[in-house]
């Protein structure tokens, strides 16, 4: 039986191959029912090459490469890669990313002595080209969620949550916001780690960075997709903006106004 699936959605991150999987092995756990399915969106670098090359290295139950039709949306690529995942914990882990040696051990020690969790997530250290910091997430709360998206990328779950339904959906560019919203819409619940487990690289061709220009829309699909975990005057504020009203303003980079927010605004005008 699988215990855990690491889904490495992929796309032309050939480069960061060798720091990724060396970070894979150094885990401090035992690999023998882990399955690692490397989801390639059809790269034009040696991301394939290094991917075979590490298949062989990693002793482990399972790595199966994938390569679907490109999509350039890496949820439909974790979906692809999930959709075929048979462990009984989940995590989906982009390439560029470096995991620290206790990541995997410590996230899933924690969901088996909390049978009651159904998430975890930890603190990180981002690494940008003027230097570092380490990020310390707020203790999980549902309204933090409902105006900012404060859990880290890479989260581990059970496989309930996957298998209710739930997946990435396409239409927003803030695909990890609006697939922990659906976790929580159907009672999921969510338990922070607070250890820095693993570092973000930040960089160009980061899709989270590219999200920002699409920011407005991408933050109106998440409340028009799950309409009834935001307020009412929330949801009238996503269908204006789309319509172009002066009152539905974008609000600041990466939050979704609270009604309040919008009151204030309507004042203003």
């Amino acid at each position: 039986m699988t215990l855990l699936s690491i889904i490495i959605p992929n796309y032309n991150y050939g480069r960061f191959a060798d720091r990724f999987f060396s970070s894979v092995i150094a885990q401090i756990m035992d690999f023998q029912k882990v399955e690692i399915l490397f989801v390639d969106d059809g790269s034009s670098d040696n991301s394939i090459e290094q991917a075979q090359k590490w298949a062989e290295k990693i002793e482990c139950e399972k790595f199966e490469i994938l390569r679907p039709p490109r999509t350039g949306k890496p949820g439909l690529v974790r979906n692809y890669g999930l959709e075929r995942a048979k462990g009984d914990f989940l995590i989906c882990i982009d390439p560029d990313d470096l995991l620290h040696p206790e990541f995997l051990s410590i996230c899933l020690e924690t969901l088996n002595q909390n049978p009651k969790t159904d998430l975890v997530y930890t603190n990180y250290l981002e690494n940008r080209l003027n230097g570092s910091r380490e990020v310390h997430l707020p203790k999980f709360s549902k309204a933090h969620l409902r105006t900012q998206n404060t859990l880290s990328p890479s989260a581990m779950y059970r496989r309930k949550l996957w298998d209710s339904g739930i997946r990435y959906r396409a239409n927003t560019a803030y695909e990890d916001w609006d697939y922990w919203v659906q976790c929580l819409m159907i009672g999921a619940t969510f338990q922070l780690i607070p250890k820095v487990l693993y570092t973000y690289e930040v960089h160009e061709n980061n899709f989270s960075i590219k999200a920002v220009i699409d920011d407005g829309r991408a933050k109106v699909q998440i409340v028009l997709n799950n309409p009834s975990f935001f307020h009412p005057m929330v949801v009238n504020w996503a269908k204006d903006h789309l319509r172009g009203r002066m009152h539905a303003a974008a609000f600041q980079r990466g939050y979704i106004p609270r009604p309040e927010d919008i009151k204030a605004l309507l004042k203003i005008i």
